[in-house]
């Protein structure tokens, strides 16, 4: 209570200078201020990233306390701010040779080098202020940053740990290291990282959620539910662990559990639309077209915008194989946002069936340019370019998707099919080979591609040698 009334106080006091401070200016009048209330006019504007008004405090101070080593910081920092770095290094130079080893400018120094490109030497200052600072997990962070942008990942990462075992319940600190292994693509070692600290601190709920979200890249929707289930025992209103429990069951196709949790989203936002398409696609899932569309329908007719919801009416008359209504329904979705590859792989889909290959593969040029790794789009765009256009182009076009994704077995496998049905047995060997040595059990992606590489001596042959 006490601390409440002082903060209370507080703000009056600063609401007080403002009021002060503004009249001064509007009436070209002076008025006296002491530090402590000059450095609150100038940490106020500078949030609100108002440095002309900063900036105009910083004066009235230099004037009334010629002497005050802080408002030299607040000089360095806001020049820095503003991207003046030269006017920003001469205050610090100035402040350096007076209190070298002050954390709060040396701070300062190291964001101004990191601005300038100079990562090693903001590194090493970053360093300095790390042994005087209060709050070192503040520097930790910006040392992190650093690294990343020297490119060594692993001790960018290695500066949050060490912020974290100091400060087990830095939420800022969670949230960053989660996001750098998400960066990196390495769930495997997110998911042993945060199993550890979770051993030591079970209560932390965002680890729990964050260690889901790496079981569910990991396709592991079993150990994700059973993580977040954690998060929701430590933080029951914790609704994004509702849905993704919802998702999850979604993925594992249990549909009346699925609905259960989207529900449940619904008792703390009764408006969530992630919740409702959750629950439209659990009836979806049932084979109950019918509601399914209905249930979309609503979403839609409650948000005229919400792309998903045109979507899944176009996927539900597509699985009613009542085809002519399909188009409108993903048109709409793709006016809406015309940035989900998915969406224009739908399009493809329908203009394939009506014959109309040429849109179907520009529908597929956008979902490639949108999404380039997904090997699904470029595997159908040279289908169909191979069958209806043209061979040799069809071809190129795997050829294309493998500049973006060398090591993927299946467009090896893929660009083996083709060639052996275009006649190019030598050529296609070499890429079979290509896909056996990458991933020896995905060899059935060739015969789904040219069933009648089975009579073929040479390539039965190559696939025994490597399955020994």
């Amino acid at each position: 209570m006490h601390s409440e009334s002082e903060g209370e106080q507080e703000e009056e006091r600063l609401n007080e200078c403002l009021v002060r401070f503004e009249h001064m200016l509007a009436h070209d009048d002076q008025y006296y201020f002491d530090v402590a209330d000059l450095e609150e006019l100038i940490e106020h504007y500078m949030e609100r990233l108002d440095f002309d008004k900063a900036w105009k405090v910083l004066e009235l101070a230099s004037n009334q306390h010629p002497h005050s080593s802080e408002f030299e910081l607040k000089r360095a920092d806001i020049l820095g701010l503003k991207g003046d770095y030269e006017g920003a290094m001469k205050s610090i130079n100035l402040l350096e040779a007076i209190m070298p080893n002050n954390p709060e400018m040396l701070i300062i120094k190291g964001s101004i080098l990191s601005k300038l490109g100079k990562h090693e030497q903001a590194v090493e200052i970053y360093n300095r202020a790390l042994e005087t600072a209060e709050h070192k997990n503040d520097v930790r962070l910006l040392l992190s940053y650093e690294y990343q942008s020297l490119g060594d990942q692993l001790e960018a990462l290695s500066q949050l740990k060490m912020g974290l075992k100091d400060t087990p319940s830095d939420q800022g600190l969670i949230y960053e290291i989660s996001f750098l292994f998400d960066m990196m693509g390495d769930s495997e070692s997110a998911i042993d990282y945060f199993t550890k600290y979770l051993d030591d601190n079970p209560y932390e709920y965002n680890a729990w959620y964050n260690l889901a979200t790496f079981y569910i890249k990991e396709r592991d929707f079993e150990q994700a539910i059973w993580a977040l289930e954690f998060t929701l025992a430590v933080s029951e209103k914790h609704m994004m662990a509702q849905q993704e429990i919802g998702d999850c069951f979604l993925e594992l196709e249990k549909w009346d559990k699925a609905e259960e949790h989207f529900n449940e989203v619904l008792t703390i936002d009764e408006e969530n639309a992630d919740a409702l398409i959750g629950i439209a696609e659990c009836s979806e899932g049932r084979e109950d077209f019918d509601l399914a569309f209905e249930r979309y329908k609503e979403i839609a007719d409650s948000d005229a915008f919400h792309a998903e919801a045109w979507y899944g009416m176009a996927v539900v008359r597509e699985k009613q194989e009542r085809y002519d209504e399909c188009l409108p329904y993903i048109e709409k979705a793709l006016e809406i946002d015309a940035t989900d590859p998915e969406y224009w792989n739908f399009l493809a889909d329908l203009k394939e069936q009506n014959g109309e290959f040429e849109e179907a593969i520009e529908a597929l040029e956008k979902a490639t340019s949108i999404n380039p790794e997904d090997v699904r789009f470029w595997v159908s765009k040279a289908v169909l370019i191979f069958y209806h256009i043209d061979e040799e182009l069809g071809t190129e076009v795997l050829m294309e998707a493998l500049k973006v994704s060398p090591e993927n077995a299946e467009l090896h496998y893929r660009e083996s099919g083709l060639l052996l049905a275009s006649g190019q047995v030598s050529e296609a060997l070499h890429f079979l080979q290509n896909g056996l040595e990458l991933d020896y059990d995905k060899h059935l992606l060739l015969f789904e591609q040219f069933p009648e590489a089975i009579h073929i001596p040479r390539v039965m042959d190559l696939i025994q040698i490597y399955g020994q």
